[in-house]
This record gives structure tokens, C-alpha cells and sequence, in this order.
């Protein structure tokens, strides 16, 4: 399901914070972004408001920043969860971002979208759709088998497993036993398909290499012989009368 996310400026509305005390806190890297859109601008998401909740209480007592940041490294600080210390893990692209790694355009992400082959990782409240890093592979991926011809229906299987699989990698557990059986027996049926296929393409490949290599020989042949009987028939001509 997708996170809702927010920029600096909802995030700063959804929490209170005043924009100088946050960029205080983020120099200070007592508090960091979840992660990046597009590689440059931070995002915040619901982990960000917990994480930032017991730093805004402290504030609200009266502690300065040089304070909390002196209890941070003697004790730690009260309240919800630990304060992030890295940067997030999971930068986001956008829809125009995605296309442009991938060599398409924004109106094919959206085509695959309506087909229910991709969906947005997050949502900021904004409404940007924004997806994260593994989908550039996936939309490769996607256009890969469009190449090999499949439907965009059998796209969509192949799309799902690979979310699955995704998800698997990070959690074993995300499905039941018997639901990650058969999620690993139809990956591993795909698999040997697309091996079948490709095995096609390569034989394919082969042949039109070899064929394309003999045209290409015989058409350059045929250019050759015209040239050479074109200066023939030039050397033949007879010279015209003003020209003696």
C-alpha cells in the first residue's frame, strides 16, 4: 500500500515546526529527511513525525537546541523511537524522473498505471505519484517483454511477481507459507518461459545477422557494378561538337 509523503513545507504544517528550528535540527543532524525525490529534494513521511515528537516537546519545556542536542549524546531522547541518524534509505522519483531513466515518457508510466502493471510506492498529499528506485529496473523490465511480445496482460503477471519477489527480499514473512510456495512456483515458471523465449530470440538474432551481413554484401556489389558501368558508359559517350 502506498505511504502518504510530505515536502518540507506540509511537513512543516503537519507538525508546527517553524522552518529555521528544522533546518536547525537538520544541519545539526539531530533529525534528516526519510529520503530524497529525484535525488535532490527531501521528503518526510509519518516514521518523520514520530521520530521528530519528542525533540518538540523538549522545545516546548524550554530546552534550547544546544540542550537537546547535549541530552541526545549523553542519554538519548524521551519519547517515540530513536532520532534518525543517516539519511533515509529509500529515495523516490517522480513520474518525469522515472520516464527519463527509463527512455520513455510520462504518458507510457501512465498507460502502465491505468493497466494496474505499476503502481506509486507513496503519495505526497499534493498528489505526485512517486516511485521508488527498484522501479526503473521494473519499467525495463516491462519494456523488455514488449520487445519479446507478450500482452500487456501477461505483463502484469510477470510485473506482480516481481513486486512479490521485492517483497519477499525484504520480509520472508510478508506472505503465508503456503502463499510464498506458490508466489516462488509461478516465479520460478516464468522464469524458465522467459529462458524459452529468449532462447528464441537469440536463434532469431543469429539469422538475421547472418542474412542482414550477405544483403548488405550483395547490395553493395549491385551499387559497385552500377558505378562501374555508369563510368563505362560515360567513357563511350561521344564527345559533343562545341566541346571539340
Amino acid at each position: 500500500m502506498a505511504k502518504t509523503i510530505y515536502d518540507k513545507a506540509e511537513f512543516m504544517a503537519k507538525t508546527g515546526i517553524a522552518e529555521d528550528r528544522l533546518n536547525a535540527l537538520l544541519e545539526k543532524q539531530m533529525f534528516l529527511p526519510a529520503g530524497k525525490v529525484d535525488g535532490s529534494t527531501p521528503y518526510f513521511d509519518e516514521s518523520s513525525v514520530q521520530t521528530l515528537e519528542p525533540i518538540l516537546k523538549l522545545f516546548e519545556i524550554g530546552y534550547s537546541l544546544e540542550d537537546i542536542v547535549r541530552i541526545r549524546q549523553k542519554v538519548g531522547l524521551p519519547g517515540k523511537g530513536a532520532v534518525k541518524t543517516q539519511p533515509g534509505q529509500l529515495p523516490l522519483l517522480t513520474v518525469g524522473e522515472l520516464a527519463t531513466r527509463i527512455g520513455s515518457n510520462p504518458r507510457t508510466i501512465k498507460h502502465w498505471e491505468e493497466k494496474g502493471i505499476i503502481e506509486p510506492d507513496s503519495y505526497s498529499p499534493g498528489g505526485f505519484r512517486l516511485y521508488g528506485e527498484v522501479y526503473v529496473q521494473l519499467c525495463l523490465l516491462i519494456m523488455d517483454l514488449q520487445l519479446f511480445g507478450y500482452s500487456l496482460d501477461e505483463i502484469k503477471v510477470v510485473a506482480d511477481l516481481f513486486r512479490d519477489f521485492v517483497a519477499l527480499k525484504d520480509d520472508t514473512g510478508v506472505f503465508s507459507p503456503e502463499k510464498t510456495a506458490e508466489k516462488l512456483a509461478l516465479m520460478k515458471e516464468q522464469i524458465a518461459a522467459l529462458h524459452a523465449k529468449m532462447d528464441q530470440f537469440e536463434q532469431g538474432i543469429k539469422r538475421w545477422r547472418t542474412l542482414l551481413r550477405q544483403r548488405q554484401k550483395e547490395i553493395e556489389a549491385i551499387a559497385q557494378g552500377i558505378e562501374k558501368d555508369t563510368r563505362k558508359a560515360a567513357r563511350k559517350a561521344p564527345v559533343p561538337a562545341e566541346a571539340k
